[in-house]
């Protein structure tokens, strides 16, 4: 399972709020809380379709929960 939470419309403390809940909800559920990757809105990424939205946020999280390697 590879989950993608997409956020557009919150202000960024909201954002914070929303991920932290979700990360607590997903742990009691038994998802780990490290497999979600969390996005926003841009300016760029508002015309992609839904799957390259997705690719590209998994891409990324990938990179950033390996250090960057």
């Amino acid at each position: 399972m590879e989950p993608v939470i997409f956020m557009h419309g919150f202000s960024q403390e909201t954002m914070f709020k929303i991920v932290d809940g979700i990360k607590k909800a997903s742990a009691e559920a038994g998802v780990e809380p490290a497999s979600i990757a969390f996005a926003s809105s841009t300016v760029n990424n508002m015309d992609w379709k839904i799957r390259k939205l997705i690719r590209e946020v998994r891409k990324e999280h990938e990179y950033m929960t390996k250090g960057g390697q």
